[in-house]
């Protein structure tokens, strides 16, 4: 059986896929499920977003992961791989210790740093998924891989939020906890026996030996890291791109805790209800994400994220001004509905385009930088709502978002990717120092 990513392009797509999905099975208990839950149990907006705020602070600091994985690695397993399978077991074990966790309405502080825990893991897979995924993609593919990608992870915090909320009132966060364990486990198996390239070891006592490539591509030395990593991160695409990313980024963090505090505490919905309608949104515009693939692979990554953050800025702002309708049955499922939908066509072409950008020499640390400044910039943007939301009112914070989201369309437009794509190449022509 052929299960060599290099060789197989529906592997390819289907692997990362499943890594996605290991990713967002935490992602649905910790960010859908248990905010909502914990509005319905009565903790405080400020509460919750302090729990928001912490446990997603892992994503914010992959960058210091890169580096680790550019430098180091177990060769003869593959270049990312070991990374991979490493994380993903700790994975499984910090969500396995959520259930440990006595009574989490009355101790939501340790509640909150197990999250962490369990966020440090989930995020250093995410730095080896990527850096696989940049190594072993051809750039034709990247567009399509990134729509099964974005579909892997929606359909794992879809499935997670959808099922935890009801775990949560049936059995508690130790049995969520449970739960995610088990699919945590199905995926660690698949990365034990999917590899990067032929001839590699599947575990390390196992025979095979490193790839030519693989030997190629790893770092000897940290200066040369950075020596790289410099040559590429501070061009102007790169910059332009940071600052984008920080304007989405931070109204998603107001996102993450204003929708679920507004959903149950304000309009009076069900913690399952909102956990419910939010997964099906999002599993939906997952499935339709699959047919931005090939759309992005033919015109482009950018040009799908401007139209996407422009069209999440208008919903955003239309929701603030229309702050009498929100006690209509469907309005809330309305901006839901394109909150889901927009948001998963910015996710997919952000990937793509910061794909793009990445120079292989050091992928990892620079894609990690990037993923991890979006994550940071999330934490921001829910820290700021958490001091803010008692002098808003009501409908305020829809506004101040869409403003935001917009402005990042806005520097978005003088994103120039043709001259960054040259210098790439050159780079690639040249014999640099490893």
């Amino acid at each position: 059986m052929n299960l060599f990513l290099t060789e197989n392009r529906y592997l390819r797509f289907a692997s990362f896929a499943v890594f996605y999905i290991a990713q967002g099975l935490p992602i649905g208990l910790i960010s859908i499920a248990l905010p909502a839950w914990l509005a319905q149990e009565g903790i405080a907006a400020g509460e919750i977003a302090t729990f928001v705020a912490i446990s997603s602070l892992p994503w914010g600091f992959k960058l210091l992961a890169g580096p680790v994985m550019d430098r180091f690695s177990f060769l003869g397993m593959g270049r990312r791989r070991p990374w991979v399978v490493a994380a993903q077991f700790g994975l499984l074990l910090s969500v396995a210790s959520m259930s440990l966790v006595p009574d989490p309405v009355q101790n939501v502080l340790l509640l909150t740093w197990v999250a962490f825990l369990v966020n440090c893991f989930a995020s250093v897979q995410d730095v080896a998924v990527d850096g696989m995924a940049i190594d072993v993609l051809p750039a034709d593919e990247r567009g399509r891989a990134n729509s099964f990608m974005a579909f892997g992870q929606v359909a794992g915090y879809s499935v997670s939020g959808a099922l935890c909320a009801t775990m949560l009132i049936t059995f508690g966060v130790p049995g969520a906890a449970v739960m995610l364990t088990a699919g945590l486990g199905i995926i660690f198996l698949w990365g034990v026996i999917v590899r990067e390239r032929r001839g590699e070891k599947i575990l390390p006592w196992t025979d095979g030996q490193a790839s030519e490539r693989s030997i190629e591509l790893q770092a000897d030395n940290w200066g040369s890291i950075a020596r790289n990593l410099n040559r590429v991160l501070f061009l102007k695409v790169s910059i332009l791109l940071i600052i984008v990313t920080f304007s989405w980024r931070v109204a998603a963090g107001f996102w993450l805790v204003s929708a679920p505090v507004i959903a149950v505490q304000e309009l009076g919905y069900e913690s399952t209800d909102y956990s419910y309608w939010t997964s099906t949104f999002g599993a939906i515009a997952a499935l339709l994400g699959l047919l931005l693939g090939p759309v992005i692979d033919r015109i482009g990554a950018k040009h799908i994220f401007f139209l996407a953050l422009i069209g999440l800025g208008i919903t955003f702002l239309l929701t603030g001004l229309a702050v009498p309708f929100w006690s209509m049955a469907y309005f809330p499922l309305v901006v839901l509905c394109c909150e889901s939908f927009f948001g998963q066509a910015i996710f997919i072409s952000f990937i793509a385009l910061h794909m793009t950008i990445c120079w292989n020499k050091v992928s990892a640390t620079q894609f990690a930088i990037y993923m991890a400044w979006s994550n940071l910039a999330r934490s921001i943007g829910a820290s700021i709502y958490g001091e803010i939301q008692p002098n808003l009112a009501f409908g305020q914070e829809f506004i101040i978002m869409g403003f935001i989201v917009l402005s990042g369309a806005f520097v978005l437009s003088f994103v120039r990717l043709d001259k960054h794509e040259e210098y790439l190449q050159e780079l690639d022509g040249v014999v640099l120092e490893k």
